[in-house]
């Protein structure tokens, strides 16, 4: 995605954001929207056709998504703007404000073999006391790393996996 297309994406998920008068009201909000996001998806190559009426998509959209005002408002703003395409984006900007406001953070978490519950919890009690803020963790398997975890949080990137140690020591022998 071009960056200028980012920036409006951003600023719309302000805008739906802003719709919210606290965190309980904008996470009820995120989730209907994730909730359109998923209806209309079916629907996308109409949605996207250059051919159909911008009313006839709002028309549509107001006829699929009748559970929230609110997010079929904000559906129809980004139709009739010509911007219908920056809604999965809009979409993704919309769950990181509503986690500013949570006083969240999301993390993926990468191990070799499946964590255990156990585990998971310590992950997570880790990664909330380093962040300062209530870590949500993604977890996925790839075994190519041999060992322990890679974690993203945002920018943050912490390789403590033995293939990361590996790439560390060759680079250093290889100097």
């Amino acid at each position: 995605m071009k960056s200028a297309d980012r920036i409006l994406a951003r600023r719309y998920a302000r805008a739906f954001d802003a719709l919210s008068k606290d965190g309980a009201q904008a996470d009820a909000r995120f989730k209907a929207l994730q909730q359109a996001l998923q209806a209309l998806r079916a629907a996308d190559a109409y949605m996207r056709d250059p051919a159909v009426a911008s009313a006839d998509k709002a028309a549509f959209v107001q006829q699929v998504l009748q559970d929230d005002e609110a997010v079929t408002g904000f559906v129809c703003v980004l139709i009739m703007a010509k911007r219908y395409y920056l809604l999965p984006a809009a979409a993704e900007e919309a769950g990181h404000l509503l986690d500013e406001r949570l006083g969240r953070v999301r993390a993926r978490v990468q191990s070799a073999f499946e964590l255990t519950d156990a585990q998971k919890a310590r992950v997570q009690e880790a990664l909330s006391s380093f962040s300062g803020k209530q870590a949500v963790a993604q977890y996925q398997t790839d075994a190519s790393l041999l060992g322990g975890l890679r974690v993203r949080m945002g920018d943050v990137l912490i390789d403590g996996t033995l293939k990361g140690q590996f790439e560390k020591l060759k680079q250093e022998l290889t100097k």
